[in-house]
């Protein structure tokens, strides 16, 4: 080390407790520097500040642990504040870099990744735009690593992962694969390409990260108002679709009604209310009704109900909201609401129609849009932007013309219109799924988890 540091380098005990000095405090304040390197242009560059100016060691990229005598890995994050002004985390944590050609001999409790993740120094800070990062307030400093009932998950993502690798594929890696843990691209540029060990294709160069949403409810302490489901001693090792699929077993074959009877949802007349299909999640899964389920908000999931015909087809398509036709001219697909929806992680509550018609529950599963269909998804996105900027908003995308996705109205009836940047006002519409492709994807994913129990 270049200087002496302030703190005893085989200590957890000094380290913790000389990095909470920073909490409250800005780097200017701690270190008196004026500047570092733009955040943007350099990524990292506060953590490096960090390390250098307050930790004072050479920055390195050992395998090691930062704090290697301690044991202890250092690891800076930002949050920032959403429209509503609650604090989220700005990114997915980055742990490691995945080596496809060592990560297949490894098994999760002695992996790499459980190594560097096992004793984290989580440094939290808030980002906030056109700040000097050296101005950035550092919101708390803690000692932190994965829950013994979160590992369960940690490790059914990591074998998930892992498994593509031993099988040749890590090129079909896909952040819709895992719930908590996923493995991210991480390149100076998009093509670049690493050797795997069991494939003559190339793979992008990924890193084990662990995902925004769960990084959300860890910052914050775990989210004021939410609820864990509680395990009972055989459930401690299952993971989050395992232990769904537990508690939803005993339930399957039921209506929605008789759903609502057994766990005394109240019902007006014949009619069940908007959210009676929330409202039966909740309580099987023994969590208050207007609680939120602490591992849906780590996992970044919604729920959402499936109604599947008989012919395993979709009753209904499924809709995002309206779009904006000023928006949607001026805004790349990456950029657009749009692709953000279209990162969304779906909990299916599925319910299949019978012979006489009446539709019973019948499994479950998670579904984000996998990265391979991205393109096509944008491909409607794209037809539908043209459209717009010739004038030609009140032409849509037809379910005929992609594989994937399509617009149509959404509006209360054809009165129900928005102004348009080049003509006369235009019913509102918004992007939606197709209805085929919902359907070959849930029998897909149903048959990857029917393959797993």
């Amino acid at each position: 080390m270049a200087n002496e540091p302030p703190y005893d380098i085989t200590s957890r005990e000094s380290i913790i407790h000389y990095a909470k000095f920073l909490v409250g405090h800005t780097l200017r304040e701690k270190v008196h520097i004026e500047q570092i390197d733009d955040p943007k242009v350099r990524r990292g560059s506060f953590g490096n500040a960090i390390e250098e100016y307050y930790f004072k060691y050479d920055i390195n990229s050992n395998q090691e642990p930062d704090f290697s005598e301690a044991g202890l890995e250092l690891k800076t994050t930002p949050m920032k504040r959403n429209p509503k002004g609650s604090l989220v985390a700005k990114e997915r944590l980055v742990i490691t870099m995945i080596d496809y050609n060592k990560v297949v001999k490894e098994s999760f409790e002695t992996s790499h990744f459980m190594k560097k993740a096992s004793s984290i120094l989580l440094i939290v800070y808030l980002w906030e735009e056109n700040l000097n990062p050296i101005d950035y307030e550092v919101l708390f400093a803690e000692e932190w690593d994965p829950s013994e009932e979160d590992r369960a998950q940690f490790k059914a993502d990591w074998e998930k992962i892992v498994n593509k690798v031993r099988a040749g594929h890590a090129e079909d890696i896909s952040g819709s694969d895992t719930l908590y843990l996923e493995a991210c691209t991480k390149a100076a540029n998009s093509s670049v390409r690493r050797s795997q060990p069991y494939s003559d294709v190339p793979a992008k160069p990924r890193a084990w990260a662990i995902k925004a949403s769960y990084m959300t409810v860890i910052e914050n302490k775990l989210l004021s108002g939410s609820q864990k489901i509680e395990r009972s001693e055989d459930e401690r090792e299952l993971d989050l679709l395992s232990l769904l699929r537990k508690r939803f077993q005993p339930f399957f074959g039921m209506t929605l009604g008789q759903l609502c009877e057994r766990f005394g949802v109240a019902v007006s007349g014949r009619r069940l209310p908007k959210n009676a299909a929330a409202l039966v999640t909740r309580r099987i899964l023994g969590v208050d009704d207007d609680a939120d389920i602490e591992e849906f908000v780590k996992a970044g999931a919604k729920t959402k109900t499936i109604r599947l015909k008989r012919t395993g087809r979709p009753k209904e398509a499924v809709s995002f909201p309206a779009f904006d036709y000023f928006k949607l001219e001026s805004t790349p697909f990456e950029q657009s609401d749009f692709y953000g929806n279209l990162q969304q992680l779906w909990l299916f509550v599925i319910y299949r129609e019978d012979e006489w018609g009446f539709y019973r529950l019948s499994d479950l599963c998670f579904w984000q849009m996998p990265e391979r269909d991205i393109p096509e998804a944008k491909r409607c996105y794209d037809q539908m932007r043209r459209n717009v900027e010739l004038g030609r908003a009140d032409v849509s995308v037809k379910s005929s013309e992609n594989r994937c996705c399509h617009v149509r109205p959404h509006g209360r009836d054809s009165a129900d219109v928005l102004p348009q940047p080049h003509g006369m006002p235009v019913t509102k519409k918004c992007f939606w799924l197709n209805q085929s492709y919902l359907q070959d994807e849930i029998e897909r994913i149903l048959k990857e988890n029917d393959s797993k129990m």
